[in-house]
């Protein structure tokens, strides 16, 4: 038998180590710090020991295991610790030992709008020229180097999160944060965690280093994303060749995968009572030994070990530390339809490899209402506020609605119920609302109301309703706004036919981000977002009067996937994501400037910029000197109004407006 030595103080090391343990082989973990220790199994197979050691101490303590040449030396040290690994390396090398490194998968869940730096200083210099709190959680070791490349302001506005350590927690304080803004904690965390850290700190700005989904990655990002935080990721020294836990574990023992097998069912429960659920859902609960599910879910449910969690990272917190062989986990409704499934079905996948999963659908709320209306669904639009009743969700749904026969929807409660009646009131929709409460229950309600009626409705519980539009509007082939439908001032504003033809060449596609430089009326923002909600719009506008119109004009036309950014365009930029398409209405004769700072984003940028100006036409045409352009085009614009003066209709021209478009 080989002597078998890991260099771990990560979740593989442990990992390893208890697979190892459960088969009664022989072991030494070594790891740094006694929080390292707490989190390891001591057992008869598997000897600790606690400490940092240098290259030569390393190469002592194998030597005294045994014969050096029969010794395994597996290295699952944390991804950044490159010195460690140097060492571990020179050591086994040094002995002729066998050396494995363990390597821990990158981020699958990585957005294309998070920064990306080398290093932390890197990372701390583009912070340092932000706004907003920042959570720094890459650990007590990089925290000198952070704080000696930012401002005191900087880091006032900076929360740390370390190991609950007197070593870290004193390393924040030679440092200068603040003591309220040291989160000492043992991780890793899960979404739920994360999330509710950047919430109660107001964090806008989150830094980590890229540690898999074992080291909390994925769940940071993901705490990030529902959040809006900005991600901002420290890469990873160097690209390592290695092995999963399971190869190393079967390398050890010559065994197809690492100890007991897991089988993890997600199933749609129904809408609760016994009566919804189905056969095979009931099957699965008789023979599973783990539940999870939100707890009004599970309250009824009987499993020897239950778990009122459902997010991702809780979930696989609790599998972590405790062995199950049938684990199920419960959602309302159907498990496809508007369900939490699809993120757990994601984040156990990057968890492990070899887990088996099946996924059982439940009866959704939709398909119980329409039979309980008796009318079918197949033609009908689904759409969900349940969670998620912002004003944007709010006004596609009346869009929706104004549009289509029949619309169901999923809504937290009666309160959603009142502001979707205010919106078709206020939308002059002629309808009906047929509204379930309670659906399956004993003390069921489905009522028919009418938006005036709905005003008042007060049932408690989870609602579904059906809103049956009588005289559906037809969708306008070409959607373009006209002059007249903004609201405008003195601001300046493109006109009607310059708009249309400047929104037509940037080309806008399903979910691509929008930048409109210079908003003015907003009217080239908000035209483009009605062509589709899932734009991502931002309109940048300095000036206070103009944005609060922009705000203005965003309320009177009901569309709520534009941003206003009342600020500089080139500070604001700083912050943005990489956007799909550019629009320049006005750029305060820095063009050049600001196409350099979006350019700095990456390649493939639509642009199209409006020139009045001879000095801004030269400007665009020295755009090819500086860049490599593509598709490149450009139209003059003039147009003529007729104006009615005494018994004549005459001409008035307007400014000619040149149109240009490229990539760059």
């Amino acid at each position: 038998m080989k002597q078998i030595v890991i260099f771990s103080g990560t979740t593989e090391g442990r990992k390893l180590s208890e697979l190892l343990s459960a088969q009664g082989i022989r072991h030494m973990v070594c790891v740094a710090t006694d929080c390292g220790a707490e989190v390891m199994e001591e057992n008869d197979t598997a000897d600790i020991h606690v400490g940092r050691m240098d290259m030569g101490q390393m190469t002592q303590l194998i030597k005294n295991m045994g014969e050096p040449s029969k010794s395994l030396v597996i290295d699952a040290t944390h991804p950044y610790a490159v010195e460690a690994t140097a060492n571990i390396k020179s050591a086994a090398g040094s002995l002729c030992c066998r050396y494995i490194r363990v390597v821990r998968e990158r981020c699958k869940d990585l957005t294309e709008g998070a920064f990306v730096y080398d290093d932390i200083s890197a990372c701390a210099r583009h912070i340092d020229g932000t706004s907003g709190n920042i959570l720094l959680t890459t650990g007590s070791k990089e925290l000198a180097e952070y704080c000696g490349s930012v401002s005191d302001a900087t880091k006032k506005r900076t929360y740390v999160r370390v190991l609950p350590t007197l070593e870290s927690i004193e390393l924040c304080r030679a440092q200068g944060i603040e003591t309220d803004h040291i989160i000492a904690m043992q991780g890793p965390f899960g979404e739920g965690l994360n999330e509710a850290i950047i919430r109660q700190c107001d964090i806008k700005h989150l830094i980590t280093k890229d540690s898999g989904a074992a080291g909390g990655m994925d769940d940071k990002v993901r705490a990030a994303k529902s959040t809006k935080a900005k991600i901002h990721v420290i890469a990873r020294p160097t690209d390592e060749d290695g092995m999963s836990v399971t190869d190393v574990f079967s390398l050890i023992t010559g065994k197809e995968s690492g100890g007991k097998e897991i089988c993890i069912t997600l199933a749609g429960i129904g809408m609760g009572s016994e009566s919804t659920m189905t056969a095979a859902f009931m099957e699965e609960v008789r023979g599973c030994d783990m539940l999870f599910g939100a707890g009004r879910l599970i309250e009824n449910l009987s499993c020897p070990r239950k778990y009122a969690l459902y997010r991702p990272g809780d979930i696989i917190q609790v599998l972590e530390r405790e062995s199950a062989g049938h684990v199920l986990i419960v959602f309302s409704g159907d498990s496809g339809f508007y369900s939490g499934a699809q993120a757990v079905i994601n984040a156990l996948k990057s968890w492990r490899s070899d887990v088996r999963l099946k996924v059982l659908p439940g009866i959704s709320s939709i398909s119980y209402l329409a039979s309980k209306l008796e009318v079918s669904y197949e033609d009908a639009i689904l759409y969900s506020l349940h969670g998620r009743n912002t004003e944007k969700n709010l006004s596609d749904l009346t869009g929706k609605v104004r549009h289509n026969k029949k619309v169901f929807s999923l809504v937290s409660d009666a309160g959603d119920v009142r502001k979707i009646a205010k919106r078709l009131i206020d939308a002059c929709i002629d309808c009906r609302i047929f509204a379930g409460a309670r659906l399956s229950g004993a003390d069921e309600s489905i009522r028919e109301l009418t938006p005036e009626n709905a005003l008042s409705f007060d049932e408690e519980g989870c609602v579904t309703i059906l809103i049956e539009n009588r005289v559906p509007s037809k969708h306008l082939l070409v959607p373009v706004k006209k002059d007249s439908d903004f609201l405008r001032s003195d601001v300046p504003m493109t006109k009607e036919c310059v708009r249309h033809e400047s929104i037509i060449r940037l080309g806008l596609r399903e979910g691509d981000i929008f930048y409109d430089i210079g908003g003015g009326t907003g009217s080239v923002a908000i035209e483009a977002s009605s062509l589709d909600e899932s734009l991502e719009v931002y309109t940048f506008e300095k000036e206070a009067g103009a944005a609060d119109l922009i705000r203005q004009n965003i309320a009177k036309l009901g569309v709520y996937n534009v941003t206003v950014i009342e600020k500089d365009a080139l500070k604001a930029l700083t912050d943005m994501p990489k956007p799909d398409c550019v629009f320049i209405g006005g750029s305060g004769g820095r063009l050049h400037q600001i196409i350099d700072m979006i350019h700095s984003k990456g390649s493939g940028i639509r642009f199209v910029i409006n020139a009045v100006s001879l000095e801004t036409m030269e400007e665009v045409r020295k755009l090819s000197d500086r860049y490599e352009v593509s598709e490149e085009e450009a139209v003059m614009i003039q147009v003529n109004d007729i104006k009615h003066i005494g018994s004549h209709h005459m001409m008035k021209s307007q400014n000619p407006v040149w149109v240009f478009s490229f990539v760059i």
